[in-house]
């Protein structure tokens, strides 16, 4: 899943050319352009998870004890990764080469994320280990807010340059 998701969102701001990033920086403010690029790709990672657990419900079966709460999981995991993503691709759009720049950057940062993801999930696999999902779960959600936050914060000297 990360890595089909890496090579779509990678894209969003990589193959920007200077002109059109002129173009978007007239057309609208850059926290308003970084949000639609972390909705738009978040909605991506959102099709992806849900193509991914249904391959694996129809070959494996559908082993998941509490749905919503692993749906509650798989999503804030895909949306932490889509905006980890989402701006890497940012930083790495403005070096000479962000094929190499983007996968090094974005490790390091993403890996607090998929290993809460991956715990939550886990426990949202057994029953008896629910309860103590939703501290996870919070932490997914205080994950994603800082991330969100750092983006909305960190893109606007990067628009700028």
């Amino acid at each position: 899943m990360i890595f089909s998701t890496f090579q779509a969102i990678s894209r969003s701001f990589t193959g920007i050319s200077r002109s059109r990033w002129i173009y978007l920086n007239q057309l609208a403010s850059p926290f308003i352009i970084v949000i639609s690029k972390i909705t738009y790709n978040g909605l991506l990672m959102a099709v992806f998870s849900l193509l991914n657990l249904l391959v694996f419900s129809v070959l494996l079966g559908y082993p998941v004890q509490h749905g919503i709460v692993y749906m509650a999981s798989l999503f804030l995991t895909g949306l932490g990764i889509s905006t980890i993503f989402t701006m890497i691709s940012a930083i790495a759009g403005k070096t000479h080469q962000p094929g190499v720049v983007a996968p090094v950057l974005s490790l390091p940062v993403i890996l607090p994320m998929i290993l809460v993801g991956m715990q939550a999930s886990q426990k949202a696999l057994q029953p008896l280990l629910v309860s103590s999902v939703y501290k996870d779960l919070l932490l997914l959600t205080a994950l994603n807010f800082l991330v969100l936050v750092l983006s909305g914060i960190l893109f606007t000297p990067l628009w700028r340059d």
